[in-house]
């Protein structure tokens, strides 16, 4: 099984990045053949270096690589190659977690164990409401307000279930997101924690999308499944983690890695910084604190606000420099 695993990694990044098995070969200077073998049947025994040298031909981050060593071997990389933990999971303190239960997963990640065989892989759609849990016209009212003072807000902000189905995303969250492309399952203001995992253009807005975005969520989705572990659609949500290599490599192996070294804190959404691309070019590269905006009437009904607060991002001002035009100018006056 494991041994299926890693030639699952393997081969989807490299077909992620378009590269033909010649092409791997090439750049780790073996034979065509003996890269073929790798990828079919990874049975031998992995040395560190022939790891280190696939994580470099196959471009994978310091994150990836931490998967593949520890789903190839069961264990980290070999300093100095591997990442200061320091440098990379900063652990601030941070508030209490929602929408996922209790604020940190209570044992390792569990393998995916399908509740019911006709669990559907990808909803076409937003998930069918549980008729027990649907809002009552009070809390429908409610609701509507609060997406109207919502709209207000110039800062990306959007209103979800435990379930991370969105119920509001505001025009500024929108914007936020105006160029991401369609996908079947995993929109932004459909399911958040669906995008966040799924769609291929997340990474473009959500930078540092691995570490940053991808393993709190993760570790939210266990302590949520911890709760509910037949929920429909949490179970279909990690069963469509279980059907990709690298997220399911990243959930089994490199959350319970990311859980120890970044402690509980780090689970949290309610004042995490997190990097952001943002899509107006005067902002670029920037950062945004989660502020979890839930007044005890929506949470005791299950729905999480979380608002972006976009830090500025300082520009240099140019300096003005006068020239000779400048002096002429003067001196005649």
């Amino acid at each position: 099984m494991r041994a299926r695993r890693v030639t699952d990694v393997l081969r989807r990044r490299r077909e992620e990045l378009g590269l033909s098995v010649e092409d791997v070969a090439a750049r780790l200077e073996i034979s065509t053949g003996a890269y073929g073998s790798w990828e079919r049947t990874p049975a031998q025994e992995w040395t560190d270096e022939t790891l280190c040298a696939l994580v470099k031909a196959l471009e994978m981050s310091d994150q990836q690589g931490g998967w593949l060593f520890r789903l190839a071997v069961d264990r980290d990389p070999p300093p100095p190659w591997k990442t200061p933990v320091g440098a990379s999971v900063p652990a601030p303190p941070l508030g209490p977690a929602r929408p996922s239960g209790p604020a940190f997963p209570s044992g390792p990640a569990r393998p995916y164990i399908p509740v019911s065989p006709s669990l559907p892989a990808s909803p076409s759609g937003p998930a069918e409401a549980d008729p027990a849990e649907s809002p009552d016209p009070e809390t429908r009212a409610y609701l509507r307000d609060y997406a109207v003072m919502m709209d207000a807000v110039p800062l990306p902000s959007v209103l979800f279930d435990r379930r991370w189905e969105v119920a509001h995303a505001n025009p500024a969250f929108d914007a936020l997101f105006r160029g991401i492309g369609p996908h079947p399952t995993a929109m932004p203001d459909q399911n958040f924690l669906r995008f966040v995992l799924f769609h291929p253009d997340a990474g473009t807005v959500l930078a540092d999308r691995e570490t940053s975005w991808c393993l709190p969520l993760l570790a939210q989705l266990e302590s949520a499944l911890e709760s509910d572990d037949e929920d429909r659609v949490l179970q279909a949500i990690r069963h469509d983690i279980a059907q990709d290599p690298i997220m399911d490599a990243a959930y089994r192996c490199g959350l319970p890695h990311w859980m120890r070294a970044a402690g509980a804190a780090a689970v949290h959404h309610d004042g995490a910084l997190r990097p952001l691309h943002h899509p107006d070019p005067r902002r670029g590269r920037t950062e945004c604190r989660i502020v979890d905006e839930t007044p005890a009437s929506l949470q005791g009904r299950g729905f999480t606000r979380m608002t972006l607060v976009l830090r500025e991002t300082r520009v240099a001002e140019p300096v003005l420099r006068r020239g000779k035009s400048h002096l002429r100018a003067v001196s005649s006056g």
